[in-house]
């Protein structure tokens, strides 16, 4: 009887184990990780574009800052690629009722990090956003989309980032730089949103809408800065070579005025850029 009850109190212990999380600690560790990383102290950076009549001096604490904001920015995306490579270790040994709780995990992580980079940027973006944009650092790109599909050489005068239907852009810019000017040259932030894929932007465009759905969304959420003329922002300026029309519209952001690059085929929308003037 003794010997019945002790192997009923070990059946049970082994039950009661492979019932719970086996990678509980591991996902407690990641947890805590992330939250040490995005609590990591960054510098308020006020774009200069945003101040009435920027000084010589806010230019220079706008630089520090940013300077500072990417240093530490990178510190993050490091600890966030050890906990995603961490998850990727544990998936292999994952069966599938594990790797679908991994699952949910990961994307209660992603979402954290997609706050977070809200929260950072917020009033540094210039354009239509898409969680980042025009404004944005490579690495808040990075935190918010994970790893790029595949990344241009910035030895070309021009960086970019290519996911699932939408790509991130940073140029020289200044006409044709030198090569010397380009070895040089270091992407720092994105310049340009092009967007391919089923993805919503943060003003409401959306591949597949037509010119005049297209134009109701803009024109509810999209004005132009006050020292434009008045008039309307969304008047077609022409077309480019055929099969594709371009209209464009000013940007709603108050730091600077973006356009919008709008392609339409078979009255459709196939494709379009957030980029400066």
């Amino acid at each position: 009887m003794k010997k019945l009850l002790i192997l009923l109190m070990v059946l049970i212990s082994v039950i009661a184990s492979g019932c719970g999380d086996k990678f509980a600690k591991e996902k407690e560790a990641i947890t805590k990780a992330e939250q040490a990383a995005m609590a990591m102290k960054i510098p308020e950076v006020i774009v200069p574009y945003s101040i009435k009549k920027p000084t010589r001096e806010d230019w220079e604490k706008y630089q520090k800052n940013f300077k500072i904001l990417i240093e530490t920015e990178t510190k993050m995306l490091a600890e966030m690629q050890k906990s995603d490579a961490k998850i990727a270790e544990m998936e292999k040994t994952a069966n599938e009722s594990e790797k679908k709780d991994l699952k949910a995990f990961k994307y209660k992580i992603q979402q954290a990090r997609i706050e977070f980079v809200r929260k950072v940027s917020k009033g540094r973006l210039s354009g239509d956003t898409f969680i980042v944009g025009v404004g944005s650092t490579w690495q808040e790109v990075e935190m918010a989309y994970g790893k790029p599909l595949k990344t241009s050489k910035d030895g070309t005068g021009f960086k970019e980032y290519f996911y699932d239907g939408i790509s991130f852009r940073d140029w020289i810019g200044k006409g044709a730089p030198p090569p010397e000017i380009i070895k040089k040259w270091v992407s720092k932030e994105v310049q340009a949103v092009t967007v391919t894929g089923n993805i919503t932007s943060d003003a409401g465009a959306k591949i597949g809408m037509t010119k005049d759905e297209l134009y109701k969304t803009l024109k509810a959420k999209y004005v132009r800065k006050s020292e434009y003329p008045k008039g309307d922002p969304f008047v077609s300026q022409g077309k480019s070579i055929d099969p594709f029309e371009v209209v464009m519209g000013y940007s709603m952001q108050e730091t600077q005025p973006y356009n919008l690059f709008c392609f339409f085929k078979d009255g459709k929308l196939v494709r379009y850029n957030v980029a400066p003037h």
